[in-house]
């Protein structure tokens, strides 16, 4: 994971807004959103009405990636938040994007594995994952962690990617997908619960949210299919030797032209 998003990281800022957003999930697009951008910012709403999240509160954004949710929660509602990332490069954005929005007295970021911390029991009022956990080697251990660290009376609340069957993940479109994200397999939403049931969490619930994200799937179709054909046009025109057509583009770039 840690060289996914460094070899990734300028495709985010270019395509996913992530130094004006701070985000790396899908957006939720409802009645309320106008904007790509404004989408990111709804989906870190919606999760944080759905868990009730208030000031009170101490909140592990597991996986936290630029600090994005943490930055929008401490924010909104002016809740304290530590985020851990297993990415080294994140965390000096995650800072930086912090102090930019004035919350740096209230967020935390630390290289870590949220299936193996170093905090103490019941440490937190809500554990946040947001399209982070489906990272994880084993979910199970995560959900296990998740429990370990909750406060009695506190929350686990996720937006993740799940299949509908395991035997899915196998599926060639589904494993070339999982593949170019650095996904091992993804877990049904029934077998997601039961860990959550087997954890020691009492009560379990899950949404399908599909219609919200389309919008951010089709976006990112289209994203693909022209970086595809970027590529196929700059193998076409820059990989064989100048043809007498070509020279004269060669001078608007310089001699010197690595591609």
């Amino acid at each position: 994971m840690k060289e996914y998003y460094a070899s990734t990281e300028n495709s985010y800022i270019d395509s996913w807004h992530m130094n004006q957003v701070h985000a790396l999930h899908y957006g939720y697009w409802d009645d309320k959103v106008k904007t790509f951008p404004q989408s990111l910012l709804r989906m870190n709403e919606v999760m944080m009405q759905m868990a009730s999240i208030t000031k009170d509160d101490l909140v592990l954004d597991a996986g936290c990636g630029v600090g994005g949710s943490s930055i929008f929660l401490a924010k909104t509602v002016g809740c304290k938040c530590m985020g851990i990332t297993l990415s080294p490069t994140q965390i000096p954005h995650a800072n930086k994007f912090a102090n930019a929005a004035a919350v740096s007295h209230l967020v935390n970021f630390k290289e870590m594995n949220y299936s193996k911390t170093n905090f103490e029991n019941e440490s937190f009022d809500i554990v946040w994952g947001n399209e982070s956990i489906c990272y994880a080697d084993d979910k199970n251990e995560f959900v296990k962690e998740a429990y370990r660290l909750l406060k009695p009376g506190g929350r686990l609340i996720l937006g993740e990617g799940f299949v509908s069957k395991k035997q899915n993940n196998d599926l060639p479109a589904v494993r070339k997908m999982l593949d170019g994200w650095q996904i091992n397999y993804l877990d049904t939403p029934e077998d997601f619960i039961g860990f959550m049931k087997d954890a020691g969490f009492t009560t379990a619930n899950f949404k399908d949210i599909t219609p919200f994200v389309m919008h951010s799937s089709r976006r990112l179709l289209g994203i693909s299919i022209l970086a595809t054909l970027y590529g196929w046009w700059k193998s076409l025109i820059f990989s064989n030797k100048w043809t007498p057509v070509q020279k004269p583009i060669s001078k608007l770039f310089g001699t010197n032209i690595l591609l």
